[in-house]
């Protein structure tokens, strides 16, 4: 039986104008990264990424107008980390894969 991907990625990104998106299309470390009308829609299944350095690099470069979210799934580590991209920022928590409902139960996952 063939093992799955070690580090699965899936977000969306809003807010993004079309320039901005050029100027970083092409340092996107992910597998699939679909932008259409202001939407971007990341997806990773595979190897470890930089997702968090690509991250950053969105935020700074798209300003405050982007807004969204972004899970970095490790299976290796069994964690799941959370990147918020918001205002310019981005932000991340990372939790064990078992403890994500206890650590979000602020959140309104009931």
């Amino acid at each position: 039986m063939a093992a799955g991907p070690d580090y699965r990625v899936y977000g969306e990104i809003r807010g993004l104008a079309p320039e901005a998106w050029e100027r970083l299309a092409g340092q996107c470390p992910l597998d699939t990264a679909d932008y259409a009308d202001g939407v971007l829609t990341l997806e990773h299944e595979g190897r470890w990424a930089d997702v968090e350095g690509f991250l950053e690099a969105l935020a700074e470069t798209f300003g405050p107008e982007a807004t969204g979210h972004c899970d970095a799934i490790d299976n290796d580590a069994w964690t799941i980390t959370r990147y918020v991209v918001d205002k310019g920022q981005m932000t991340s928590q990372t939790f064990g894969i078992n403890d994500v409902l206890e650590n979000t139960v602020k959140e309104g996952n009931l």
